[in-house]
C-alpha cells in the first residue's frame, strides 16, 4: 500500500514525520511517499539507514501552517504539501493521505479536490477513545465547530458504519453527547438531532444522550457531537490520561519500595499506559470524504506518525466503508415514506422535520381546546397561501403571519334565513352606535352614511 504523508505538517515536522515514515516502512512494510520541500526531506533522510525501504519524495514548495485560514489556503497556496498529497490520491498514485498539520485546511482541500460522499454535507473526524473494556468512536473530534442537526445525524450514520467494520458490531450503540441523560436536556441542536435519530431504527441503534463521563465508561459505541465540543472533550481526556500516567510514575519511581513493586506489575502497567497514550492510536479518519484521509494529532511524535500510517493501512477505511455509508443512507431513505418525493439524506431529515412540526401543531391545538382563543389557534394551523416552503427548520410554518391578522381575515358567519335574520340585523345596527361612541370626540357630528 502506498501512502502520502504530509511531511511538512505538525508541531515537530519534518523530523517527526520522516522518522515515523522510516519506522513504518521498516516495521510495517509500507510504501510511504514523503511530500514536502525536497531539499529539507533529503537532509532529514540522510540521518537514517534507509537502504531497501520503500520511501520516496514528492516535491511541494509551499507549506501550510497551523495559523493559515483554511479557505484562503485553497487559493493562496496551490502548491502546498497538502495539495500535493490530495493530488496524488486523486490521480490514484497513492491509496491514502496523512497529515498532522492544519486539520481545517486538510478538510477544506480534501472537499475541494476530492469531494464528499453522496448525501454527506460535511466530513467529520472520527477519533478512537479507550474505554474500560474496548473503544468508543467520538464523531466529530474537531473538523466542524458549528453544525446543524442534520450534520449530527450524518455523523451517526458514518460512525455506525465505521464501527461495524472496525469492531464487527452488528448494531453499534449510537448516542449524542449532552449535559444529561434526560431527553429534555441538551440544546435545540441536540434535541432536534435526537428526534431525527429516534426515527432511524432499525438502521441506527440510537440509545439517547450520554454525558462526558460516560464516554470512557463505554456506554455507547459511537458518541456524536459537534467538532468544537468533541475536540474539547478529546483534549480533556488526553490531559487526564497524562495526569494519571504521571501519577503512576511518581508512585513507582520515587522510592525503592515503589521500584520493587513495579517489577511485579510492570506488564499490567505497560498495558494501561498503552491504552491511555494517544500516540498509540496514531490518527483519526476523516469520514465522509471521497477518499481515505487520516488526520494525526498536531503534536504527534515519530511513534504517533508511525501508528497513523498503520491506521491508514487499515482495510476498514477502504472503499468498502464508503459503500457501507452509502448503503446505510439508502436504506434509511427507503424506510421513510415520501409523499412529496425527494432523495438522499437531506430529504429524509426534511420529512422528519415536517412530521415533528405537524405533531407540535397538533399538541398546540389540543392544549388550546376550550380556550377563548382556540379558534384563532386553529385558524393559524390551517394551511394557507402564506405557508413558507420547507427550509429544514422545525418552527415557523406560517411566514410572518400574526394571530391578529389571521383573525381579521376570518370570514364572518352567514346567518340562516328565517326569523333570526331580523334579530341579527338589529344586533348589527345596535353595534354601529357603539363604534361611533368609542370614536374620538368631534365639535360637529357627522351624519351616518348608509
Amino acid at each position: 500500500m502506498r501512502i502520502a504523508l504530509d511531511a511538512m505538517g505538525g508541531d515537530y515536522a519534518p523530523r517527526a514525520a520522516v522518522e515515523g515514515a522510516v519506522l513504518a516502512a521498516r516495521e510495517l512494510n509500507l510504501h510511504v511517499v514523503l511530500v514536502g520541500i525536497r531539499a529539507t526531506l533529503e537532509k532529514e533522510l540522510a540521518e537514517y539507514e534507509c537502504g531497501g525501504l520503500n520511501l520516496t519524495i514528492e516535491h511541494a514548495p509551499e507549506v501550510v501552517t497551523m495559523d493559515d485560514p483554511p479557505l484562503e489556503v485553497v487559493l493562496s497556496k496551490p502548491q502546498s504539501s497538502l495539495h500535493a498529497c490530495y493530488q496524488l490520491l486523486k490521480r490514484g498514485e497513492v491509496d491514502a493521505v496523512i497529515s498532522a498539520g492544519n486539520s481545517g485546511a486538510m478538510m477544506t482541500i480534501g472537499i475541494t479536490l476530492l469531494g464528499n460522499l453522496a448525501g454527506i454535507d460535511r466530513p467529520a473526524i472520527a477519533s478512537i477513545v479507550p474505554t474500560i473494556d474496548a473503544i468508543t468512536l467520538l464523531v466529530d473530534a474537531g473538523a466542524n465547530t458549528e453544525v446543524k442537526p442534520v450534520n449530527l445525524a450524518q455523523f451517526a450514520v458514518m460512525g455506525s458504519a465505521y464501527m461495524r467494520r472496525l469492531r464487527n458490531l452488528p448494531a453499534p450503540r449510537v448516542a449524542i453527547l449532552a449535559n444529561g441523560e434526560e431527553s429534555s436536556k441538551g440544546t435545540e441542536l441536540t434535541r432536534t438531532a435526537a428526534a431525527m435519530l429516534s426515527q432511524s431504527a432499525p438502521y441506527i441503534n440510537y440509545i439517547g444522550y450520554v454525558e462526558g463521563r460516560d464516554i470512557n465508561l463505554g456506554k455507547a459505541d459511537v458518541v456524536v457531537t459537534d467538532g468544537f465540543t468533541g475536540n474539547i472533550a478529546l483534549k480533556t481526556m488526553e490531559g487526564c490520561a497524562r495526569f494519571v500516567l504521571a501519577g503512576l510514575h511518581d508512585v513507582y519511581a520515587t522510592s525503592m519500595a515503589g521500584r520493587l513493586s513495579y517489577l511485579l506489575i510492570r506488564k499490567r502497567l505497560r498495558a494501561v499506559r498503552e491504552r491511555l497514550d494517544p500516540s498509540e492510536y496514531g490518527g483519526a479518519p476523516l469520514l465522509g470524504l471521497s477518499g481515505r484521509a487520516i488526520i494525526a494529532h498536531g503534536s504527534s511524535d515519530a511513534r504517533a506518525i508511525r501508528n497513523a500510517l498503520r491506521a491508514a493501512a487499515n482495510q476498514s477505511l477502504g472503499e468498502a466503508l464508503n459503500r457501507d455509508i452509502n448503503e446505510l443512507l439508502g436504506k434509511m431513505s427507503a424506510a421513510v415514506h415520501s409523499p412529496t418525493g425527494g432523495k438522499g439524506i437531506r430529504a429524509i431529515f426534511g420529512r422528519m422535520r415536517e412530521r415533528l412540526h405537524l405533531r407540535a401543531k397538533e399538541n398546540e391545538l389540543k392544549k388550546s381546546d376550550g380556550h377563548p382563543d382556540s379558534g384563532a389557534a386553529k385558524a393559524e394551523a390551517q394551511p394557507a397561501s402564506t405557508v413558507r416552503p420547507r427550509t429544514g427548520s422545525l418552527n415557523g410554518a406560517v411566514a410572518g403571519a400574526k394571530p391578529e391578522a389571521i383573525r381579521a381575515t376570518e370570514p364572518e358567519s352567514i346567518p340562516p334565513p328565517g326569523p333570526r335574520t331580523t334579530e341579527n340585523s338589529h344586533e348589527k345596527s345596535a353595534a354601529k352606535p357603539r363604534e361611533i361612541t368609542g370614536a374620538a370626540p368631534s365639535s360637529r357630528p357627522e351624519p351616518l352614511k348608509h
